[in-house]
């Protein structure tokens, strides 16, 4: 009860300039902590593998943020109720939010890891890919689509755990996760590289460090915290609207940096067919960036 007490105190009583900080920080390096992964990817890939892999995992990058917009829209919204709930003291509400959070990540996930399974390579078509990278692309991609559970569940629980109150457990879960991810590229890079799979050693890295994160996060709310429980399973028809009200607008950032990849490559081929050279776009993660890259 007094950890419940604390969390409402803090975010009821605090000075607002201290409270804006305390949570954007943890808020800030997560989005950092989320680029790294494929920036890490690809820096690994590029330089154990070879070029083509390091651009076919720069060109998968940008269809991997399927996953984390939909765990932004479900995460986002579900801590803003979250935090309201919390002022309000509307336990029947906080009850709620772990069981519809996770059914809601159950439904995405499913449709995401069957969709992007069928579709993989006309997916990344739109971004030009073709020949060897196309094929490299495809692998990567599948594996990540295949962990789109354990993606989406880590991310959007670790912001309950911000709105929570609770946000140096939730940064070193995920700064955690982030740096076991770089551990494990090299290695399985190693490992499966010989058979011709290092770039598919990456994307394995890169979901066993999310499973890592998830079975954390779950241990946590099923074990630790006092304020947050699971108890049914079940997307509630009374939290609906809020949570897709307030997560879409924050998904759409994702959803627009997405849409941008195939503008992005119709300039590439537009650039190239005016100059006769060659353009490589690369995309970078951490910063959202384009990168134009020019060759003979």
């Amino acid at each position: 009860m007094s950890d419940k007490n604390d969390t409402r105190a803090m975010l009821l009583g605090a000075s607002p300039w201290k409270l804006v900080l305390s949570l954007s920080v943890p808020a800030i390096i997560g989005m950092v902590v989320v680029g790294l992964y494929n920036l890490m990817d690809a820096v690994f890939v590029g330089q154990m593998v070879g070029s083509n892999a390091m651009t076919a995992v720069s060109v998968a990058y940008p269809f991997t943020l399927v996953n984390t917009g939909v765990a932004t829209l479900i995460g986002a919204g579900s801590a803003s109720i979250l935090s309201r709930a919390i002022g309000k003291k509307d336990q029947a509400t906080i009850d709620k939010i772990m069981g519809n959070l996770i059914a809601w990540n159950l439904i995405f996930s499913i449709a995401i890891t069957v969709i992007g399974m069928v579709f993989t390579r006309q997916i990344l078509r739109l971004s030009g890919a073709e020949g060897e990278i196309l094929d490299i692309a495809t692998r990567y991609l599948r594996i990540i689509f295949v962990g789109s559970t354990f993606v989406n569940f880590a991310q959007s629980a670790n912001m309950i755990m911000r709105g929570e109150g609770k946000l140096k457990r939730a940064m070193l879960i995920s700064g955690g996760a982030a740096v076991l991810n770089i551990v494990l590229d090299p290695i399985l890079i190693t490992i499966m590289n010989p058979a011709g799979k290092g770039a598919e050693g990456a994307a394995y890295a890169t979901i066993l460090s999310q499973f890592v994160q998830a079975a954390l996060t779950l241990w946590y709310f099923l074990k630790k915290s006092q304020n947050v429980k699971i108890h049914a399973i079940r997307p509630e028809k009374e939290l609906f609207s809020e949570i897709f009200g307030v997560g879409f607008s924050a998904m759409l950032m994702q959803v627009m940096l997405l849409s941008s990849r195939p503008f992005f490559t119709m300039l590439q081929r537009k650039m190239a067919a005016v100059s006769g050279r060659q353009f490589s776009v690369r995309h970078f993660g951490c910063s959202h960036s384009h990168l134009f890259l020019f060759g003979d």
